[in-house]
């Protein structure tokens, strides 16, 4: 009986210590599925095992509502999952909206509430259609219609985008095509009085190992009008420099080239012999054939002159050999 009582007693505390290694902690209660999924995968991404679970759905009279969800962590990971949160901003505190401040109240409702629940229905419909586009996290949309004593007045929307990096590309049009989103759903609305404000989800600190972990979104950057990846910009302007030493060098060349030449070219008529279809070959023959002719019409000339001073060179000598004999 003793040695039974002690194996019930060991089997409870291994119980006890299997379940207390294994128990778990809720630290947010009541998020809406996009917010649950946010937080469970920065918690997962640090370290931290965390899950979400459906939250126990209250009775509401029979009446349907958003499923609602709880996370939890385990127990000892309670302080790190709580600081990682408290550092990202998470949960996100929502606001009350003008929704929610002029809810329907009464049988009758008022005409302002009725002007605020179309605009509110309004602007939340084409946030999230513009939710659906490839790319973007969360978007918000503002409109500002004319009030009754100022109709004169043109109609505003701004608009916030939270994305992933496709509004960061040059070449990409998602801004306009937000724009004109906006003022085509609003009658008197024109896509130059819609602002888009944007802003760059920080995810750079969430990595998760594996073939579905989030890549790396790609840089890009503007060169005197070249768009290019951002890895690319060193590669560019090694091409850059490498291209205008190219140039460099030819240029060097083309004129040490003229430089050496530039006797001949004139001595072939310059630049307009240069210009001459006429190859050079056949003015280098003329100009040396005129050359040489003009050569031998010396020599000719030369001799003759040569003939008739000589005979009396020669008459000189006997004179002076008769001088010498007398």
């Amino acid at each position: 009986m003793f040695r039974r009582s002690i194996s019930c007693l060991f089997l409870v505390l291994a119980l006890f210590f299997c379940t207390s290694c294994n128990s778990r902690s809720l630290i947010v209660h009541g998020l809406a599925g996009r917010d649950a999924n946010e937080i469970v995968v920065l918690l997962v991404s640090k370290g931290v095992a965390a899950q979400k679970q459906p939250q126990a759905a209250a009775s509401t009279g029979g009446t349907s509502s958003e499923q609602l969800w709880d996370i939890s962590v385990p127990a000892a990971q309670i302080t790190e999952a709580l600081a990682i949160l408290n550092q990202a901003g998470l949960p996100r505190m929502k606001g009350t909206s003008l929704l929610d401040l002029f809810a329907k109240q009464g049988l009758v409702p008022s005409e302002m509430q009725e002007k605020i629940r179309y605009q509110e229905g309004l602007s939340e419909q084409m946030a999230s259609t513009i939710r659906k586009m490839d790319g973007i996290v969360d978007a918000s949309v503002q409109i500002s219609f004319a009030t009754d004593t100022d109709e004169q007045q043109p109609l505003t929307a701004s608009v916030y985008i939270k994305h992933r990096g496709v509004l960061d590309n040059p070449n990409s049009i998602m801004v306009s095509k937000i724009k004109r989103l906006v003022a085509s759903a609003v009658p008197g609305l024109t896509t130059e009085n819609v602002s888009v404000i944007s802003d760059r989800a920080s995810y750079s600190d969430i990595t998760i190992n594996g073939p579905w972990g989030l890549s790396d979104e790609i840089d890009y950057v503007s060169v005197w009008g070249i768009i290019l990846a951002k890895s690319s910009l060193g590669k560019f302007r090694l091409i850059f420099y490498l291209l205008l030493l190219t140039l460099f060098v030819i240029s060097c060349g083309l004129l040490w080239v003229i430089w050496k030449t530039h006797t001949l070219i004139l001595s072939l008529g310059g630049v307009k012999g240069f210009f001459d279809p006429a190859p050079y070959s056949k003015t280098v023959e003329t100009k040396t054939k005129q050359t040489t002719e003009g050569a031998e019409e010396k020599k000719e000339d030369q001799p003759v002159e040569a003939t008739e001073e000589t005979p009396p060179a020669k008459d000189n000598a006997s004179d002076v050999e008769e001088n010498e004999d007398v």
